[in-house]
């Protein structure tokens, strides 16, 4: 039995429930020229919607959405669903006849009410904050999710968060400029974030021997990704 909050496993995404979900995703995508589904999230996504545990209607906010799908396929299950980004895609929901709430703005800033939703999903963004900018986001999340809402957050992981990596996939090889994650600086600054509770068991064994390789194959990078459930409380 897997661990709800765990690293990524490539096997998962030949498991029924997640090819159901990137096939979907994969048909939306074909059919636009604006959308993009990044390989690290084609785990993530699934793996997110798996434990947010929706109801139908379910208020959502995809936090630091870029032009990803993933909002679009949000609505297509009829959520209701904002997506907020720096600079957000104009017009990708029409394109595929779904309304979805597009906000331009900063994660440390939202432009949300309190509560305002049952879930956040907040997928590989936070790593490419500064440390005082994760907090800021954090504590916005917190304000923006309903009591006992749930924040579904990835971030890249690695065995050294200190060290220097690189791209070395397609149209590289160059540096990581980000900040990555290991085990000591993903509690310091996510799971010990006041305001949150880990909901169910932490999974962050890795065979880095093995993972490295299989990572820079799949997307370029020796690094991989974790995804944990936040309880708001």
């Amino acid at each position: 039995m897997r661990a709800p909050n765990r690293i990524l496993d490539l096997d998962e995404l030949e498991t029924p429930a997640f090819r159901q979900v990137l096939g979907q995703m994969d048909e939306l995508t074909s059919s636009d020229s604006i959308s993009y589904l990044h390989p690290s999230k084609r785990w993530e996504y699934p793996w997110a919607l798996e434990r947010a545990q929706l109801s139908p209607r379910s208020g959502v906010l995809d936090a630091g959405c870029g032009a990803s799908i993933f909002p679009v396929y949000l609505a297509k299950q009829g959520y209701r669903v904002s997506a907020l980004d720096l600079s957000p895609p104009s017009g990708l929901d029409r394109v595929h006849g779904v309304s979805v709430g597009y906000v331009g703005g900063d994660l440390g800033r939202l432009p949300f009410a309190d509560g305002a939703f049952d879930a956040v999903f907040c997928i590989s963004v936070i790593e490419h904050l500064g440390f005082g900018e994760m907090a800021a986001a954090l504590s916005e999340m917190h304000r923006v999710i309903r009591a006992n809402g749930r924040l579904l957050l990835t971030t890249d992981y690695y065995e050294d968060a200190n060290a220097s990596i690189r791209y070395e996939g397609e149209g590289g090889p160059f540096p990581v400029d980000w900040s990555f994650f290991d085990a000591e600086r993903l509690q310091q600054h996510i799971l010990d974030a006041p305001g949150w509770r880990l909901e169910g068991e932490l999974d962050l064994r890795v065979d880095w021997e093995r993972t490295k390789p299989v990572m820079r194959r799949f997307h370029g990078y020796p690094y991989t990704s974790v995804g944990v459930t936040l309880l708001r409380v």
